[in-house]
């Protein structure tokens, strides 16, 4: 039986390794990428770059970035890259506009109902759009008062149960 050769993991990694830029088989690359990307329809491109909004948003989810971003500003990216105004949109998923432009600019959370729509419409599922909300309202509690919070622990509920 042949024994196969185990890889080993690069030290910088595939992706942050040092790239030649000026080599021939980058630059053939290179623009083979970019015949690609000028042979894809409208649509095709339309798709990746709402694939791209959901990455940011669940980027965005999984950071310890301080800066707090709403649904309403990644639901305000998603209706700038479609060209749908405000008014359209809430007419179309049958939205008080005044409510939606209230989520547009952070002043309410989206809620189940919406982020089921918004499911429907953007790639970006349901449970990514409340996760988002809880995420943001966690922040803002903990920002409010973080000290208020600090004497919860297991060892201090486990003190006064005994």
């Amino acid at each position: 039986m042949r024994k196969i050769k185990q890889l080993e993991e690069p030290e910088f990694g595939l992706i942050t390794a040092p790239v030649n830029t000026d080599a021939k088989d980058f630059i053939k690359h290179q623009a083979i990428i970019l015949n690609h990307i000028n042979s894809q329809s409208g649509e095709e491109r339309l798709t990746i770059e709402l694939l791209a909004l959901k990455f940011k948003m669940f980027d965005y989810l999984n950071s310890d970035n301080s800066e707090i971003v709403t649904c309403g500003d990644f639901l305000r990216f998603h209706l700038n890259l479609l060209n749908v105004s405000q008014k359209n949109f809430a007419k179309f998923i049958e939205f008080d506009s005044s409510v939606l432009s209230k989520i547009l600019n952070g002043e309410r959370a989206v809620n189940p109902e919406l982020s089921l729509k918004l499911g429907r419409l953007f790639p970006a599922e349901p449970l990514l759009w409340l996760e988002i909300e809880a995420k943001n309202e966690l922040h803002r509690l903990l920002k409010i008062n973080p000290v208020s919070f600090e004497k919860y622990s297991l060892s201090a509920l486990l003190k006064n149960a005994i």
